[in-house]
């Protein structure tokens, strides 16, 4: 039998360099902080001995009518005071109250099985715990000596009973023991180590027992316990019961999973379809992979081709791949992160502009042949629509050594030159390759997330220029919308960027136009696309973004303008967002003052409006400054979902209150590794985020720079996780569908729709892989 007693440092430095006190107990978890396990015989003997306790240089205070304190090795708070709470509910005990006798009391905590009945003044188990049952009694000193002394050890004081065996310990007794444990002096833990690693494992156990209760609400069937829940956790006899046990973890690991819920609900057309892509997997890797030629390493290195490799060296082979085509033809729900300015091929836009006579194009560099070999590779290329008028006040050419930066070349004649000066290549082609990362860019041993934010920001700068007229805008929109068609996207929420000087021309270069006319002109492409498509496209909404580089004024005019916008066009406007490389720009805390302006201006509006924020946060490696607390300004101003939310991973409060919230992840798996957040899919945060079970989404951020497809991000999504499923994907599907910003009605309606698709999507994988349908088992 063992006591919980209460100590001071000095008490417990004493014991623990004795080996007095018991750290490993099966109660340890049970009790407060300052409450250790002693043998009982150490306990008396301390109290009663004051040989010892002089050898120790304490003393032991006078006994008093008052309640009476053990200074220095045992503190008693006042009497009938309760103790302070235990985790789930506080515990009324008695400490300290004065016998008749006026002697010092002592708190102690035993196991109920072990209670000396005559001695309990309180008993109450504590709430919410392990079936083991805690009690506290209150004893005099001389009790102690009688009731407690019963356990002395046998070569102490051989047939000694009760409280013969306290009348006959004495000082040399307890010296001698004393001694042969305090030379273990130095090899014992710090005290102060010790309770905060107690700590830590009393946490890992609340843990535990708050999924032991998820498991148990969601699967009634599931064994109560595993043999991790005994203290004999390594004692299993045989290789039976282990693998039975090993079983028994697994079940409970996967009932905390994030697509459990898929896998319950899953119908056993779904079920075969989920197991034909899992032999998919293995047949891509046999047909496609394995007989790629191997790239070459550093030092003639020779790498196998794989699935999850780099997406940039395997585009060309994922695109060949049988899953690949299940991806593609699968129905996707809602793509909820989408910027507008890179949705396309980059093909598409410069067959736009080549019909354009008023387009011009300048670089940062000459690209005069003579000049330096790398200024093809290194010279940003810009676009724009000119007026006839400044035409000659910037005119240039960018084959000429003298060329100056400043100065521009009508597209139309730069196409034409362009193959006299490289040996035939097309303008077109080069252009293209200027317009998206390579893999050799993305992944050079030198390659930083500043050094990929640079190439990336110089892209959509180029990109800017081929769209900011008219009448490419308005192409480009009818052919995103055609493209969401084409991927199999049900809903969409696209960004574009708003700003007090917006850059979009009329064709010809002479007029601006404004904000509130590039939203007409998407809602007017929006409504001829509907009215003339043949397929079902469910519904578009316009996320209102703005740089974060910018001013607080400038965002202030930003936030307003989307209030009128949300008046005006209330079933247009999804959410309001800052955008741009976020380490670059200002932090959200910068714009606390305008954005709370904003969220009670539109509580209080009549009618009220609904804006939620989804802001860019957590694209970031960055740990602990400005760029990495975006994080906690989002929750903080109720952001309804996050954009990227890379870095959430790393901040597990955080985490948990975003799931409380209901906070979903706008997730870009190719974007992020592109950009320098993880050099494979394998290693991606988003898998540890949905083994905590944050909802996530997926989507494709840029396409148009990273040469991807929101198809893509679902592929890489599958292959990065060796178990991940079709129900895997239906889940993140699902979550797409069920935090977008559609009011009820709509998503009632595209809810619909999808899960007739879905239905079809499955017979279709049943009966275009007839063939591995065959082989699986009913």
């Amino acid at each position: 039998m063992w006591l919980g007693v209460e100590l001071s440092q000095i008490g417990y430095d004493f014991l623990v360099h004795s080996h007095l006190i018991h750290a490993h107990s099966q109660l340890t978890y049970l009790l407060p902080p300052s409450i250790y396990l002693v043998p009982p015989l150490w306990v008396a003997a301390l109290v009663a001995c004051h040989c010892l306790v002089q050898d120790l240089g304490l003393r032991l205070p006078e006994a008093k009518h008052e309640t009476s304190k053990l200074k220095d090795i045992f503190h008693f708070p006042s009497p009938q005071v309760p103790i302070k709470d235990i985790e789930n509910g506080p515990m009324m005990i008695a400490r300290n109250i004065p016998t008749k006798q006026h002697q010092p009391g002592l708190l102690v905590y035993l196991t109920a099985d072990s209670l000396p009945g005559s001695h309990i003044s309180a008993f109450q188990s504590l709430p919410g715990r392990p079936r083991q049952r805690t009690t506290s009694f209150f004893t005099s000193v001389n009790s102690l000596m009688g009731s407690l002394c019963s356990n002395i050890e046998k070569d102490d004081a051989p047939g000694e009973k009760d409280g013969q065996a306290s009348r006959d310990i004495n000082a040399k007794t307890i010296t001698r023991l004393s001694s042969k444990r305090l030379r273990k002096l130095r090899h014992q833990r710090h005290h102060a180590h010790h309770q905060r690693h107690q700590a830590d494992m009393d946490k890992a156990q609340e843990m535990i027992e708050a999924h032991e209760v998820v498991i148990n609400n969601i699967w009634i069937k599931m064994p109560r316990r595993t043999a991790l829940d005994k203290t004999d956790a390594r004692k299993i006899d045989g290789p039976e019961e282990y693998f039975h046990q090993r079983k028994e973890i697994l079940d409970r690991e996967n009932t905390l999973s994030f697509d459990f819920s898929a896998k319950m609900r899953a119908s056993e057309k779904e079920r075969k379809a989920n197991a034909i892509i899992q032999k998919l997997k293995i047949k891509d890797h046999e047909s496609v992979y394995e007989p790629a030629e191997k790239r070459q390493g550093w030092g003639g290195q020779k790498h196998a081709r794989f699935a999850a490799d780099h997406f940039l060296s395997n585009v060309d082979l994922i695109n060949q791949t049988s899953l690949f085509r299940v991806a593609v033809k699968m129905p996707k729900g809602a793509h909820l992160h989408i910027h507008f300015n890179a949705c396309l091929q980059p093909h598409v836009l410069l067959g736009i502009a080549e019909t354009m006579p008023r387009m011009f194009i300048k670089s940062d560099l000459s690209l005069a042949p003579s000049a330096a070999k790398t200024n093809l590779h290194r010279c940003e290329i810009q676009f724009s629509i000119l007026p006839l008028e400044k035409e000659d006040e910037v005119k240039g050419n960018l084959f000429k050594t003298d060329y100056h930066h400043r100065q521009m070349m009508k597209y139309s004649e730069f196409i034409k030159e362009f193959p006299k000066h490289y040996n035939g290549m097309k303008a077109e082609e080069w252009l293209t390759s200027k317009l998206v990362f390579h893999e050799d860019e993305a992944h050079n041993a030198l390659q930083t997330v500043q050094g990929a934010w640079e190439k990336f920001n110089g892209r959509t700068r180029m990109m800017k220029g081929l769209f900011n007229y008219e009448s490419a805008y308005r192409k480009y929109t009818r052919g995103i919308l055609e493209d969401f068609v084409r991927d199999n996207i049900q809903y969409a929420e696209i960004r574009p960027n708003f700003m007090q000087t917006n850059q979009l021309w009329t064709d010809d270069g002479t007029r601006q136009i404004d904000n509130r006319g590039i939203m007409k002109i998407i809602i007017e492409e929006y409504d001829n696309f509907q009215k003339e498509t043949k397929d079902y496209f469910g519904g578009l909404k316009v996320i209102y973004c703005t740089p974060r580089s910018f001013t607080t004024e400038l965002v202030a005019f930003a936030l307003d303008e989307c209030f009128e916008f949300k008046r005006e066009w209330p079933q247009w406007i999804a959410g309001f967002d800052l955008v741009g490389e976020e380490s670059q720009g200002h932090p959200l805390r910068h714009f606390v003052t305008e954005f709370l302006a904003f969220r009670k201006r539109c509580e209080e509006s009549q009618p009220k409006v609904d804006i939620p924020f989804l802001f860019h946060c957590g694209e970031t490696t960055d740990i602990g400054n400005d760029t990495d607390g975006n994080l906690v300004d989002a929750l903080l101003l109720n952001s309804k979902r996050i954009g990227h939310g890379f870095a959430l991973a790393r901040h597990p409060y955080i985490m948990e209150h975003m799931k409380k919230s209901g906070i979903c992840l706008e997730v870009c798996p190719i974007s992020n590794e592109e950009l320098g957040l993880t050099p494979r899919i394998t290693g991606h945060s988003m898998y540890n985020l949905l083994a905590n079970n944050v909802h996530c989404t997926l989507n494709s951020d840029n396409g148009t720079i990273f040469r991807s497809t929101l198809s893509h991000d679902f592929y890489q999504a599958m292959v990065g996780k060796t178990d991940m499923t079709l129900h895997g994907w239906r889940q993140l599907i699902e979550w797409s569908l069920e935090h977008s910003c559609m009011s009820k009605d709509e998503l009632a309606s595209v809810r619909k729709e999808w899960e007739k698709r879905w239905e079809l999507f499955l017979e279709w994988i049943l009966e275009e892989f007839r063939d591995l349908s065959l082989e699986i088992p009913e």
